[in-house]
């Protein structure tokens, strides 16, 4: 059993990750330079069910293998180009789904629930269909984990509470002023990034159909949307190499495997050109001690005979999509050195970073390989730009 003080540990990190992904996502407030009547609160309700299976990325998980329907509520709010990034990626759909399933009423894996912020991005769209992509990171909730004694049987999970992810393609039919049809395929996923041990998490499948109702008429002063109505969508900015320094500090619960609880921390630095309103692409440097390794060295026979033998140089290439203040940023890469090799040479990392000014930001990481969560880090950054030319971006 955790100790008190750990259990909040967990909760307060994996609550982190919902408040990044909202303060981010959410316009809650904007300059009077963007006041105009066309921007409205736009609410729309909609209920989805949704039909799929659970997917045994690993063949310990097969145990689980069953078909169960899911069900999800949400709210969800039009946007109309209150922020700028709204306008770039074409006016994307806000969100907070509630999302349940019985998990095929295993008793082992029990029943799952998740309160998710999410974003659904236009990829394609007319006056009456819109054919897009969404994305929801939120906080899940499991009935049945991982017991030494009473669910002994439960190695996909070891925790109650979990990062539960959301990916849907989805398309959407308008039908009325008030109704629009909508379907789709998705992967919901269950993980604790290694908060707890075990976590070879949860993977479903779906495919859904739904309802969207819309409790008030379109406003008729919006007119085309698609053009934006304070500003031109091209500007010229100065060209920039932009640093981002961070220092991470990851827990990783793993008395069900070693025994003990250990911290993991990081350091990185992300060099990123922006390339458009959406996108920045660079390269990045990490650096990190993961003091887990030292024991299973010894488990294997083998001695760390210096701190340096644990630490973990390595080098990535960066992604980082552009949310306003919210950046969500991917890297893909390789160790330099490091004694204990049994992750492999290969990493990678998802970060949700938030400027809280211009200077500073707080992020949370997730350290993954091969698909499978090694732990979760949250901390601050110092960022600065180095400019030379000029430049247009779109």
């Amino acid at each position: 059993m955790l100790k008190p003080r750990k259990r909040i540990f967990l909760r307060k990190s994996l609550l982190m990750l919902i408040t990044l992904m909202t303060i981010g996502a959410f316009p809650f407030s904007s300059s009077a330079q963007y006041d105009h009547k066309l921007f409205t609160s736009n609410i729309i309700l909609e209920a989805k069910v949704h039909y799929g299976f659970l997917y045994a990325q690993h063949l310990e998980l097969e145990l689980f293998n069953s078909h169960f329907p899911a069900f999800e509520f949400s709210i969800e709010q039009l946007t109309y180009g209150r922020q700028r990034w709204e306008r770039a990626y074409n006016y994307p759909i806000l969100g907070m789904t509630f999302f349940y399933s019985p998990l095929g009423n295993n008793p082992i894996l029990g029943s799952s629930f998740a309160l998710m912020p999410f974003i659904n991005f236009p990829l394609y769209k007319t006056k009456v269909f819109t054919f897009g992509f969404r994305f929801a990171l939120g906080l899940g909730y499991l009935t049945k984990t991982f017991d030494r004694i009473s669910n002994y049987k439960d190695i996909a999970i070891g925790s109650h509470l979990n990062a539960a992810i959301n990916l849907m393609i989805e398309a959407r039919y308008r039908l009325s002023e008030y109704f629009t049809l909508t379907a789709g395929l998705s992967l919901q996923h269950f993980s604790n990034g290694s908060l707890k041990t075990p976590n070879y998490g949860l993977n479903a499948p779906l495919v859904n159909i739904g309802l969207a109702f819309r409790p008030v008429r379109d406003n008729k002063d919006i007119g085309d949307r698609y053009i934006a109505p304070t500003e031109p969508f091209s500007t010229i900015v100065r060209n920039s190499i932009e640093f981002n320094i961070g220092a991470a500090l990851g827990y990783k619960n793993m008395t069900s495997e070693l025994g003990a609880n250990y911290l993991v921390y990081h350091l990185f630095e992300n060099t990123f050109v922006q390339v458009s309103r959406k996108s920045k692409f660079g390269m990045g440097l990490d650096l990190s001690y993961d003091a887990s390794q030292k024991k299973i060295l010894e488990m294997n026979g083998q001695t760390a005979t210096s701190t340096i033998d644990i630490m973990r140089p390595g080098v990535n290439a960066a992604y980082e999509l552009i949310l306003g203040k919210l950046g969500f940023i991917m890297n893909l890469g390789i160790y330099l050195s490091g004694k204990e090799k049994s992750n492999g040479p290969l990493y990678e990392k998802l970060c949700f970073q938030y400027d809280f000014s211009r200077n500073f930001f707080a992020h949370v990481l997730l350290k993954v390989h091969f698909g499978r969560a090694d732990y979760i880090g949250w901390g601050i950054g110092y960022k600065f730009d180095v400019f030379y030319g000029k430049k247009k971006i779109k």
